[in-house]
């Protein structure tokens, strides 16, 4: 049915269950599953100390990313996906700078369907925190499947 998956990953969780699903359907499918990650150097500003010892914000980003990316990898493969490939997107803005940012790439590459995992907030964490998968949903005009996380993680 599919021919091309491409599935947003960042280490938690939340997207390691949404890389499970794609990599099952990849599988049964004989798709391409292409990794992505989105790496955000602001987001590296708030942390502790020890990501001073890269060069830069941008280069503890892109070195995390890359960690992502090799993981999900190995994880993908384990599934029996055969057709891995990855991709490092720097973001250097927000939210809606790094959705847009995965959508125009899924566009770019010919997927046909865009996978992602949500922490399925709502009320005043949402508001707080806003939805990655609800901004990618509203620039996306890709089909999207979107997992939600276990509940033990809200």
């Amino acid at each position: 049915m599919y021919k091309h998956l491409v599935v947003a990953v960042d280490g938690s969780a939340t997207a390691l269950n949404a890389l499970q699903h794609a990599s099952e359907l990849a599988r049964m499918g004989s798709a391409q599953l292409t990794l992505v990650h989105v790496a955000n150097p602001a987001e590296y500003m708030a942390l502790a100390p020890e990501f001073l010892q890269h060069e830069s914000y941008e280069a503890a980003a892109i070195a995390q990313g890359n960690e992502v990316l090799e993981f999900a990898e190995k994880s993908a493969k384990e599934k029996g996906v055969a057709n891995v490939a990855k991709h490092l997107l720097v973001a250097n803005k927000g939210a809606r700078e790094m959705a847009q940012d995965l959508v125009d790439y899924a566009d770019e590459q010919g997927a046909d369907l865009l996978v992602l995992g949500t922490h399925g907030r709502s009320g005043l964490m949402h508001l707080l925190m806003g939805s990655f998968a609800e901004t990618v949903m509203r620039q996306s005009h890709l089909p999207l499947l979107v997992i939600r996380s276990v509940s033990e993680e809200e």
